[in-house]
């Protein structure tokens, strides 16, 4: 304990006994050997007096008795000043006739400020009074613990009376277990879109995509289906909306679900056309999946699921959900110092087919179910502060995917399907090289026209290369640069191996017969497929504006053979879906509001092989988030 908190506690023990015996002269009371002093006349301060009988007994000394007497009357003096200002605070701001000591009284003390020129009365004669405060100075008196534990209930109080009222938080009643866990997200996406053709496009391009969907079909004498090619389209309206719900059972198991609107159930949009005749839209069950962690690097997600791989609309649909499993392994601890690792892959059900085929027959055919098989590392190198480079190959193996000819079929004679029906694609945009799969025959056994179906004539085996730049412009803003090269490993150009029978129906050059796979090579029409393409796109502003005026301006340049990745898949803006496209994509978005975001963006197409067909789209969102 320190000296002077020691001195305090001896005098308040002393100060009952001092102040029953009195205080004798100093004469008298002094010890043995002590000198001689002048009495002091007496002081009406009992402490002054206390020290001075222990001076005068020899249990202090006259220096520590001075220093004690002159700390009294310092603190003495300060006591005083705050009880006067505390009675000036009464007069100016407690109620006129408030009995002293309540509440309002005492709080009065709180609105009690010296300002310069402040016109307060003075305190009283006699009263100890603090300096003058300096100009611009706010002076706050103390407010004692009672008049601040009262503030603290009567808030209390007046919070719970409205928690109460507003039944926002009553006793008793706290808010469910599971519902902690819930998280709900949805977005609202308005868009215009309009195509504009070039008048020197071909006007007779099959509409492949409307062939296949329709199911079996007369290519030869029926009534085929023609893409428009030179009619332009304005403003086209369209809505999508996104309902999702995840819910974190524990803190390793997390089940998620989606609803989203679309024209139909293909696997490339969620948007739902307006304007036809006020019908009421589709709602489809777009995610469903339970992901489990199974250490703090190692995750499992199974169902109906989100992207699981880093990709670009080049190869997945910014929209396509997977069905199926995947795994994901991180190596966050970077190696060297500068790079940290991740594994991803999955298996995804395609079509399983038919369970019941051939449906007229009594023998069943097995289905070759369709598959997708896919694997991915990713790596990251820290470039210093807030700059990254990612570094990702990829490889998609498709599996049963490809057409296949079927047995001599007799359609009409007791056939009502084919033997290989089922390796006919279950969707397609535009691109992909197709060939008639069905063998149809007379009850002679000679081939004839007839309803055919249309297969893929490659197989789908996708190694895909990427690398995502990003550097910081400011503290908000940044630049990324993207580049990706794709290349299907199982493309071919031998497209004629099933026989002249199984010609492709697209992606033919000009000259020759008009027969990719004429029996005389000298008039053969050229087979102009491919199986590569790249992507450059780069971009400045903020990651994902969703603030006003924060923004983000992109540029691209997309090139795609007719056969380098499977069409079904990829982004159905750029030429309006698929492959056998190249061209430019400029945009931008702003941030109009919270969670309020406006896009503009202009897609400008050709062919890449193939009749003339040149598009432009443009485009204009605007996404509602939460």
């Amino acid at each position: 304990m320190s000296p002077i908190w020691t001195r305090k506690a001896a005098l308040l023990l002393c100060t009952p006994a001092a102040l029953l015996l009195g205080v004798a002269p100093a004469h008298a009371q002094a010890g043995a050997g002590t000198p001689a002093r002048v009495a002091e006349a007496p002081s009406t301060n009992a402490m002054v007096n206390l020290v001075r009988l222990l001076v005068a007994q020899g249990t202090i000394s006259r220096t520590n008795g001075d220093a004690l007497i002159a700390q009294a009357t310092q603190e003495a003096d300060l006591a005083l000043a705050a009880q006067a200002d505390a009675h000036r605070a009464f007069a100016l701001v407690a109620p006129q006739g408030s009995p002293t000591g309540t509440p309002a009284a005492s709080g009065a003390a709180l609105a009690m400020i010296d300002r310069p020129g402040s016109s307060a009365p003075a305190p009283a004669e006699g009263s100890a009074t603090l300096p003058p405060p300096a100009a611009g100075t706010i002076r706050v008196p103390y407010v004692p613990q009672v008049v601040r534990d009262q503030i603290r209930d009567d808030l209390r109080a007046d919070i719970m009376h409205q928690a109460r009222v507003e039944g926002w938080a009553s006793p008793g009643m706290s808010v469910p277990e599971w519902v902690k866990g819930l998280h709900i997200h949805g977005d609202l996406r308005l868009r215009s879109q309009s195509d504009v053709y070039s008048r020197f496009n071909a006007t007779d391009v099959p509409n492949f995509q409307a062939i296949v969907n329709s199911g079996p079909l007369d290519l030869l004498s029926g009534a085929i289906p023609f893409e428009n090619a030179v009619e332009n389209k304005y403003n086209l309206l369209g809505v999508r909306v996104r309902l999702g719900f995840d819910f974190g059972v524990s803190s390793s198991t997390k089940i998620g679900v989606e609803l989203a609107s679309g024209n139909n159930n293909a696997p490339t949009s969620t948007s739902a056309t307006l304007g036809n005749g006020f019908y009421k839209r589709n709602v489809y069950l777009n995610k469903a999946y339970i992901e489990q962690r199974l250490t703090s690097n190692a995750v499992i997600t199974a169902g109906r699921m989100d992207n699981p791989f880093l990709s670009t609309d080049a190869l997945f649909n910014t929209e396509l959900k997977f069905d199926g499993i995947a795994a994901q392994v991180s190596f966050p601890h970077r190696v060297f110092g500068y790079a940290d690792f991740t594994l991803r892959g999955g298996a995804f059900p395609l079509d399983f087919g038919d369970q019941n085929f051939p449906d007229t027959a009594t023998l069943k055919q097995q289905n070759h179910q369709k598959w997708l098989f896919a694997g991915q590392i990713l790596g990251e190198v820290h470039l210093g502060g807030e700059a990254n480079l990612k570094l990702a190959a990829g490889y998609y193996f498709y599996r049963n995917t490809q057409g296949r000819p079927s047995a001599p079929c007799a359609l009409g004679f007791g056939d009502t399907q084919c033997s290989t029906d089922w390796s006919a694609p279950f969707y397609v945009q535009s691109g992909n090289t197709l060939f008639q799969i069905r063998d149809i025959v007379n009850s002679a056994g000679q081939s004839v026209d007839g309803n055919q179906l249309l297969g893929l004539a490659e197989k789908f085996h996708v190694l895909n290369a990427m690398a995502v730049l990003k550097v910081p412009v400011s503290d908000k803003t940044q630049f990324t640069l993207l580049g990706e090269y794709l290349r299907n490993l199982a493309f071919t150009r031998n497209v004629c191996g099933h026989g002249e029978a199984y010609e492709p129906v697209n992606n033919g050059g000009a000259g020759g017969s008009g027969n990719i796979c004429d029996p005389v090579a000298a008039k053969r029409t050229p087979f102009v497929g491919g199986g590569q393409g790249f992507q450059v796109l780069a971009s400045i502003g903020y990651p994902a504006p969703r603030q006003w005026g924060e923004w983000r301006a992109f540029l691209g340049y997309k090139y795609l053979q007719s056969d380098v990745v499977l069409d079904a898949f990829n982004d159905d803006s750029f030429h309006l879906g698929g492959t056998n496209a190249k061209g430019f994509t400029l945009g931008g978005s702003l941030g109009l509001s919270q969670g309020v975001t406006g896009t503009a963006r202009w897609i400008s197409t050709n062919q890449v092989s193939g009749v003339p067909l040149a598009i432009d789209v443009f485009q204009f969102d605007l996404n509602v988030a939460f």
